[in-house]
């Protein structure tokens, strides 16, 4: 594997912005994966919305994807993580921090367009967005 998308880049791909989608498309399945963190995000917005079309993206996204466990390891990263940022000024959102801490833990590139999660010491982000 090499990349975690994370919720915002799966949210993307879902809206179809074609970056994201063709991006995601020209990958190999055993080089893509999501946090389970992302899967109860996912579950989430649309159990928020109410949306049965939505649902059904996400079950069908959910259908061919890698899912990473949010294991002990990524759990302790994520702690120290979220400690650290808050040391040096910075806040994330707990989700974020699970997310981040799972890419560094499987040794992924974090696909994000989220500029708080850039700023993590030691993870390697990529942005599939269009360029602004």
């Amino acid at each position: 594997m090499k990349f975690l998308l994370d919720t915002s880049s799966v949210s993307d791909y879902l809206r179809g912005v074609g970056p994201v989608v063709q991006r995601l498309q020209e990958a190999k399945p055993s080089e893509v994966a999501i946090s389970a963190v992302t899967v109860m995000e996912l579950h989430y917005g649309a159990a928020r919305r109410r949306s049965a079309k939505l649902t059904a993206a996400v079950e069908a996204f959910l259908n061919g994807i890698n899912i990473l466990a949010f294991d002990a390891e990524s759990a302790e990263r994520a702690g120290v993580l979220r400690a650290t940022l808050e040391n040096t000024g910075h806040c994330t959102t707990l989700a974020d921090c699970q997310i981040a801490a799972t890419a560094l833990a499987y040794s992924l590139t974090l696909v994000t367009s989220d500029g708080d999660l850039k700023r993590v010491p030691d993870l390697k982000t990529v942005d599939w967005r269009p360029a602004r």
